[in-house]
């Protein structure tokens, strides 16, 4: 039976495994600015040699090659999600996902076919649709992060199970596939029947949240900021970015459903002259690139005199890496941890800022940092988005952070980096030069100290699994009672997150690095 610990592990899990098929997302979303660019009548018109059929021809190969991702992202997230959430041997996992897909969706458009459930004619607002050539009930990504989620499960259960004799040639990945094959039917002929009344009551759920206006902005963009110290902000955003729940809209011919879906298909669509309002539910780039940088500003401005400079070196750059590439756990957990009152400000003013927005109407591709604002934004000139005013806005954010965050700070003495005896030690280029410095000396510690990290868990007996997302090491482990945080504090983490079995350290975006190394370690340690 689940408890609430092992449902909050197993959710947090769940929202590292959707990070799997998402992080392709930001440069598919590149290609297809640059192919919408070469395609613009007002950059064609700056660059006259543009306006040739090949460059032409070469825009609408950029755009509709890489719109195939959002067009297919079902089965990416029945893959995904099961590499992710696999504990051994992914590729099969994964492998056996897209067979079980596969298996799902010529049931369900047989079992239509069969019975006439097919509706003839243009499919836009039927609930049907057109998946890799089989026209189906249309259940956005759920069903494939439901055969990913399912497919895991079975994969972590029997995937090493060793049949014996006659039998022996189907165990292992073969006994999953035995297993999810009659789950894979069983599912595309009840989903015909259950997912219609579903999706109205998704839909109709998503348009109370945007029909509440600026207000339901405002709340969403409150709970997915307050969400991110527990790491479960993705089961927020995901399915406003990617399911009915983001809305549905046509584009171009072809049926997209979710926000980000949505304005990605825009931006490649020559005929749409402005973004849809939905857009505003994805404003993350105005916290990251101006409301954050007056918090590290203020931050600055009220340290000691004689730690300015220290504070300059290690606040600063986590400021840069929130402003160039939307990086922003490594300025926000310099605050959330010593004044965590500072935190649901932040979270707040989000929201506001956000909701501000939506009173205003102002569109812009707001989903990563200035670089991604950039390259998204100017190439479609002001007609289809309202960039400068999204700025202008982002300025007058930029200056009340800096003003509350401020206030607070000296009113209520509060004991952020610099101040007093308080230090928040966060990863800079000096940290990163001594870590090096450090395993010159000693090569068994390892760039990141990462025996230290294992140490700090319990030893390798201790540890299940370790896995990563954009910031954070997460590693499951067995006794909870075993974990020493002040010896983790020796690979100089920006802050551990424990949740019983679940143990998140954040590390920030070479996290990756880091759990390589560990996983290195584990596999040299004996047994």
């Amino acid at each position: 039976m689940m408890n609430k610990e092992s449902i909050t592990s197993y959710m947090s899990d769940l929202s590292r495994a959707m990070l799997a098929p998402i992080y392709v997302l930001p440069l598919v979303g590149f290609v297809i600015a640059i192919g919408a660019a070469i395609t613009n009548p007002g950059i064609v018109e700056v660059l006259p040699f543009l306006d040739t059929p090949f460059f032409k021809g070469m825009g609408e190969v950029l755009v509709w090659s890489t719109l195939s991702v959002l067009i297919n992202l079902h089965i990416i997230f029945a893959v995904g999600i099961s590499v992710g959430l696999a504990k051994k041997d992914k590729h099969l996992a994964g492998f056996n996902a897209m067979i079980i897909y596969f298996v799902y969706l010529y049931t369900m458009n047989t079992y239509m076919k069969v019975n006439g459930l097919l509706i003839d004619g243009d499919l836009g607002g039927t609930g049907q649709a057109s998946i890799m050539g089989l026209q189906v009930v249309d259940t956005g990504i759920f069903v494939g992060m439901l055969i990913g989620i399912l497919n895991a499960y079975f994969h972590n259960k029997y995937s090493q199970k060793v049949l014996k004799g006659a039998l022996s040639l189907y165990g292992e990945s073969r006994l999953v596939l035995i297993i999810m094959i009659p789950a894979a039917i069983l599912t595309g002929i009840l989903f015909t029947h259950i997912w219609p009344p579903v999706q109205q009551a998704i839909f109709g759920f998503g348009e109370n949240i945007r029909g509440a206006g600026s207000m339901g902005v405002g709340i969403y963009g409150f709970l997915e900021r307050i969400l991110i110290p527990t790491g479960l902000h993705h089961l927020l955003w995901v399915p406003m970015h990617f399911t009915d729940l983001g809305g549905c809209l046509d584009v171009a011919g072809q049926s997209y459903c979710g926000i980000e879906n949505i304005f990605l298909a825009e931006i490649g669509d020559p005929e749409t002259t402005r973004l849809s309002s939905s857009i505003i539910f994805d404003s993350r780039s105005l916290v990251k690139i101006f409301g954050l940088t007056g918090a590290g500003i203020a931050m600055y401005h009220c340290a000691d005199q004689d730690k300015k400079e220290k504070v300059k070196a290690i606040v600063f750059p986590a400021v840069a890496s929130s402003i160039l590439v939307g990086v922003t756990e490594p300025i926000e957990f310099s605050f959330l941890f010593v004044a965590p009152l500072l935190f649901v400000v932040h979270a707040v003013l989000t929201g506001l800022f956000m909701a501000l927005l939506s009173v205003l109407d102002v569109v812009a591709v707001g989903k990563g940092g200035l670089i991604d604002f950039i390259v998204y934004n100017v190439p479609l000139g002001t007609d289809k988005t309202d960039w400068p005013m999204y700025v202008a806005i982002g300025l007058v954010q930029m200056v009340v952070y800096y003003f509350i965050f401020r206030g607070l700070i000296q009113y209520l003495n509060l004991k952020t980096i610099g101040r007093g005896e308080a230090e928040m030690k966060l990863h800079t280029k000096a940290d990163y030069k001594e870590r090096q410095t450090t395993a010159a000396i000693d090569a068994s510690v390892g760039e990141f100290n990462s025996v230290a990290i294992i140490e700090g868990l319990g030893g390798k007996e201790n540890i299940i699994d370790v896995q990563n997302c954009y910031t954070r090491l997460r590693v499951e482990i067995h006794n909870p009672d075993l974990v020493n945080e002040a010896k983790i504090q020796e690979s100089n983490p920006m802050g551990i997150v424990t949740k019983g079995h679940s143990i998140q350290i954040i590390f920030g975006s070479h996290v990756a690095s880091v759990r390589q190394e560990v996983n290195d370690f584990l596999e040299m340690m004996p047994a």
